[in-house]
């Protein structure tokens, strides 16, 4: 075996998943040198996907009618994926399966230690069979990574639609996310965290009955020295957010209008096939910027107005109306995570091929 082989792994390879053959023959980089300990961490997916025709995932359901349907459409020796990309899923990974493993092996003496009565942590039970459920009317039992289904019919076809919760507690859902505190302070995903929640408490009613899903935040970059001087920055590295769902009501008409695009744009051309949103596309603000002289507007700007036009135009107009304001249209982020980037026309609106 070559010297240094354990340390740099090949630059391109092809994965053989048995749980996701869609992947099969999707070639995989290692374009940053992960080494083969992080690499094979990597590629440890024991996710429990299903591959049936007809089928839907809860989380599906979120993404943009225009990826849903062109993502189908991609050859998939054409796809490609960087080892590094693979980072973030994992840790939210290993962080779920942890939470999993310490319920079931430590549940009842951390609640012990937290001062819950006798009477509560000893009747706690993890993901209880109905006759144990039966048999005990004093059980408490603990929802965790339980995958459930449900079928809808739209225009005549039946679809199956399933997920996997993270855990329900008391009819209360919990939902762990790993993320930057930047994206929890804007907001930007708190309408895609209500409508998940809300897909998991239409395919299962009885076990969820609270109306919020409580965000578990877990932060990757927070700041212990930015927490002590802002008032608005979280104050630990972990945060609860409850965020209120749709109605059960609501939530079937979303899933039923969603299939329905699906159905709709299915086989016809790109450019029939609504273009995805800005909020779809994790769009930046765009930015004005006011320069003093108008003939150096490839330089450095005299003043920056975050997505305030008239604001940066008032400005101008202090300055007597000299100048020049430039707009600068925010940053399209979610294109280069988007299995359909190779056929989707779209994007050449945003990128310019090399």
């Amino acid at each position: 075996m070559p010297k240094g082989i354990f340390f740099n792994p090949l630059g391109e390879m092809h994965p053989k998943s048995r749980d996701n053959p869609r992947e099969d023959k999707m070639r995989l980089t290692n374009n940053h040198g992960i080494s083969l300990p992080l690499a094979v961490w990597l590629l440890n997916d024991e996710y429990d996907y299903i591959n049936e025709p007809n089928y839907i995932s809860a989380t599906s359901l979120l993404k943009s009618t225009r990826q849903l349907v062109l993502s189908r459409r991609v050859i998939q020796e054409d796809r490609e994926m960087d080892l590094a990309d693979l980072l973030a899923s994992r840790m939210g990974a290993a962080i779920h399966d942890s939470q999993e493993k310490a319920w079931r092996e430590n549940g009842q003496r951390a609640m012990q230690k937290l001062g819950y009565p006798e009477h509560v942590w000893s009747n706690i039970a993890i993901n209880p069979t109905p006759d144990e459920v039966d048999a005990n009317p004093n059980i408490i039992p603990i929802w965790i990574e339980q995958r459930s289904f449900r079928e809808i019919t739209v225009d005549g076809v039946t679809y199956k639609i399933g997920g996997k919760f993270d855990q329900v507690i008391d009819g209360r859902l919990f939902d762990t996310k790993t993320t930057s505190v930047y994206s929890y302070l804007l907001g930007r995903k708190d309408n895609d965290y209500a409508m998940q929640g809300a897909i998991y408490r239409w395919l299962n009613p009885t076990l969820i009955t609270d109306a919020h899903i409580f965000i578990q935040f877990v932060f990757t970059d927070w700041q212990k020295a930015r927490s002590r001087g802002d008032d608005g920055y979280p104050k630990t590295k972990t945060l609860e957010y409850p965020v209120e769902m749709p109605s059960i009501a609501d939530t079937e008409e979303y899933i039923r209008g969603k299939i329905r695009e699906l159905i709709r744009y299915g086989n016809v051309p790109d450019e029939q096939i609504p273009h995805c949103t800005d909020k779809e596309l994790w769009k930046g603000e765009t930015v004005y910027k006011y320069f003093s002289d108008p003939n150096k507007t490839s330089g450095r700007a005299t003043r920056n107005f975050d997505g305030d036009k008239a604001e940066a135009h008032n400005y101008m107009a202090s300055k007597g109306g000299k100048g020049v304001v430039v707009a600068f249209p925010g940053e399209v982020k979610a294109c280069g995570y988007c299995p359909a980037f190779n056929v989707c026309k779209q994007k050449d609106l945003y990128f310019v091929a090399p």
